[in-house]
């Protein structure tokens, strides 16, 4: 109850309490005294009259004195109320170890504030009234679980600390930071402990092998949850989720892609015309409006020619809600007139057209033809180590028999990342090898070699006009020739358990010729035969140029640039290159440079577009490598553009699911838990979050007056 006892009213309250008390107590002192005077008869006969009566008297004298306390506690205008930090606090020396929600959800708009400023601002009143020798510990709950505050009794701290914090780009991690809170308060001497989150108690922050990880069933510390969801103002209407882009090098254009993801989180409400933008290097390039059904993704596919080489960095974005860091999706792109290929020869021969990849080099590179957009580089299996897979769009096995050892897993990762691998097979390759090594590649199984006799029918395309990107362009007399094609050899494949993949082309005996099929950003593709003219004689006919060349730059179109990476808020940047002779340097979204001591990037906690530059160590005055990663004012001169990479917050965040109080303490284990609302600790307890105890309590000294009247009367 808030009530003032020390104020004016109160004080005559109780004073018109003790005057009645006090001439009571007086009067009956007075009437021990007489005793022998000449009235003593008549006061003895009045006392015989008046003696039933005393009783009631009493009883009267103690509904005046409590008519007049109610009297004095409704003018004291009293509220009842919960939820106060005086209520959550403990009333001897204690250890406390302060959770504080910094995730991008605590952005929501509060008002003119946000909530995380209500957060702050609720944590900051019970650290200023924690009792002497009392110590406490602020940890924050984002992704990146840190300690911001260790022990100390000094309440100021807290204030310097947070007053002018903001929240992160991160998610919810309150499992670690329950952890760490525990890991606190195990080293606290303070016998009475004590754990306060402040939170709006967003679902997905609540991971529940987090909880088990950290092994709370058998602590008891008391914890008071202050959930302050109720405090935001305006809704969180959309996110965007995607924003890839890619080239498109099956024309001489070099159109490029962007393909965007667009989220309603409105669960039970539609949007109707939603714009959707395109911006390029800070320039507006495209627009679209969007219609959305409740609890609905929509996919938007913005195309534009590229007219030049510059690099490219953009965002989709869409108008500010009441949470607006979801609100874009950040990529950068540097465009490459020609498709870098590795074309790694399994069968070379020290006669040039007899090499596996003879036909295919003259193929992917014409003499004839000015522009091919393809630039191979033709390497031998020996060769490979020392070749960074990250340089090129495309990798063409041909005839390869075994690879480097554990080289599948750097085959994997490239192709994850974006990379497209072409597999032609060959009489030298090993199908046990292809079968296990490359099993998670390939999404099929090399089964049996067939090979026609002398005097056998050859194997022939089965060949139909197709709708598929690298085989639509082939018509008419195209495909006449085609079906002309003898293959003598090739192998069956088998389909593995519950792998995608499609066959854009087949023989006529329904044996597939290509297998096409996705690994992470990249693509695979598998040839049944061979590029030379050992099992078919396809490399010398004409369509077999346009035939290779459109696989190819169709595999790579998918390729954004796989150098620019494309992260999460937190997640570390790690650089492909092998840079023994070569400094880093970062600039962040927020214009900070940092001079890398080796090539990995780890403060990656803004969104937005991250610069790459680089500078031979010679002309750097301090070798990286003997110092640890460091801020500086400024680039050097000499620094040279190295590429860029992408950050983008987890929208996950962005879908707010409050988890129930049941669920709350079944994952906090054997502690107690309490739980309060935000709402009464920033603002005044008066009518407005509390209930007013004026009326009642005149009601009652009504009530008062209405039963003395009665025992008068009755007298």
């Amino acid at each position: 109850m808030n009530l003032n006892f020390l104020s004016p009213v109160f004080l005559f309250g109780l004073l018109g309490i003790a005057i009645p008390i006090l001439i009571h107590l007086m009067t009956r002192r007075q009437k021990k005294r007489i005793r022998f005077s000449a009235v003593y008869l008549l006061f003895q006969s009045k006392k015989r009259s008046v003696k039933k009566s005393t009783p009631n008297r009493l009883l009267l004298l103690l509904i005046r004195c409590l008519g007049i306390l109610l009297l004095s506690l409704a003018l004291a205008n009293p509220i009842f109320s919960f939820g106060g930090p005086e209520d959550l606090l403990p009333v001897s020396p204690s250890a406390s170890v302060f959770i504080l929600d910094d995730s991008y959800s605590m952005g929501m708009r509060s008002g003119d504030d946000t909530v995380y400023a209500e957060a702050v601002s609720a944590l900051l009143k019970p650290v200023g009234k924690l009792p002497a020798k009392s110590a406490y510990s602020i940890v924050l709950a984002s992704q990146s679980t840190h300690l911001l505050q260790d022990w100390t009794e000094d309440p100021t701290l807290a204030e310097k600390l947070l007053k002018t914090s903001k929240p992160s780009f991160e998610t919810t991690r309150i499992g670690r930071a329950v952890a760490k809170a525990v890991q606190l308060l195990e080293s606290a001497p303070q016998k009475e402990k004590r754990i306060y989150i402040f939170t709006d108690l967003d679902k997905n922050g609540w991971q529940e092998d987090e909880f088990l990880q950290a092994e709370l069933s058998n602590k008891h510390y008391p914890v008071t949850l202050i959930d302050f969801s109720a405090l935001r103002t305006g809704q969180n209407n959309a996110a965007v989720k995607q924003a890839d882009v890619s080239q498109e090098f099956l024309t001489n254009s070099r159109v490029l892609r962007v393909k965007s993801r667009v989220a309603n989180l409105l669960k039970n409400r539609p949007i109707n015309g939603l714009d959707v933008s395109l911006s390029i290097n800070g320039k507006q390039q495209s627009r679209a409006s969007l219609k959305f059904a409740p609890d609905e993704e929509v996919k938007k596919e913005f195309t534009f020619p590229m007219k030049g080489n510059e690099a490219l960095n953009g965002v989709v974005a869409i108008p500010d809600d009441a949470l607006g860091v979801d609100n874009k999706r950040f990529f950068s792109y540097q465009p490459d007139q020609k498709i870098k290929a590795l074309v790694v020869d399994g069968d070379p021969k020290t006669i040039a057209h007899q090499r596996e990849t003879f036909y295919l080099e003259k193929a992917l590179n014409p003499f004839t033809v000015a522009l091919s957009n393809i630039e191979p580089t033709i390497s031998t299996l020996e060769q490979l180590r020392v070749r960074d897979l990250f340089d090129y769009s495309a990798v063409l096995l041909c005839n390869v028999r075994e690879l480097p050892f554990d080289y599948e897993r750097q085959l994997e990762k490239y192709v994850q990342q974006g990379g497209a691998l072409f597999i032609a097979l060959g009489d030298e390759i090993d199908p046990k090898y292809y079968n296990e090594k490359l099993g998670n590649l390939l999404p099929v199984s090399i089964s049996a070699l067939h090979r026609i006799g002398r005097n056998d029918k050859p194997f022939r395309l089965d060949i139909k006009k197709s709708d598929h990107p690298a085989l639509k362009v082939f018509k008419g007399k195209s495909l006449d020739e085609m079906k002309s094609i003898r293959f003598n050899s090739l192998y069956s494949v088998e389909p593995r358990e519950n792998r995608k993949y499609t066959v854009p082309l087949q023989f006529t005996n329904q044996y597939p010729a290509v297998v096409e099929s996705d690994f992470g950003k990249g693509k695979v593709i598998l040839y049944v035969s061979s590029v030379d003219r050992d099992w078919n004689n396809f490399p010398i006919q004409p369509t077999f140029l346009p035939w290779i060349q459109r696989w190819v730059k169709y595999s790579a179109q998918g390729l954004e640039s796989i150098r620019n990476q494309q992260l999460l808020v937190g997640e570390t940047f790690a650089w492909q290159d092998t840079l023994t002779d070569t400094s880093l340097f970062v600039e962040s979204p927020d214009d900070k440079i940092t001079q890398l001591a080796g090539t990995s990037h780890e403060d990656t906690f803004v969104p937005g577009v991250y610069r790459l530059f680089r500078l031979t160590r010679e002309e750097n005055s301090v070798p990286a490598e003997n110092k640890e990663s460091q801020i500086v004012p400024k680039l050097p001169d000499n620094a040279l553009p190295a590429g860029t990479f992408t950050v983008n917050i987890d929208t996950r965040e962005s879908e707010s699911k409050k988890i129930t109080e049941a669920e709350v303490r079944q994952l906090l284990g054997g502690m107690q838990v309490r739980f309060s609302s935000g709402a009464g600790f920033n603002q005044p307890v008066d009518s407005a979050t509390g209930t007013p105890l004026t009326t009642p309590f005149l009601l009652m000294v009504a009530g008062m007056l209405l039963l003395e009247g009665l025992m008068v009367r009755r007298e």
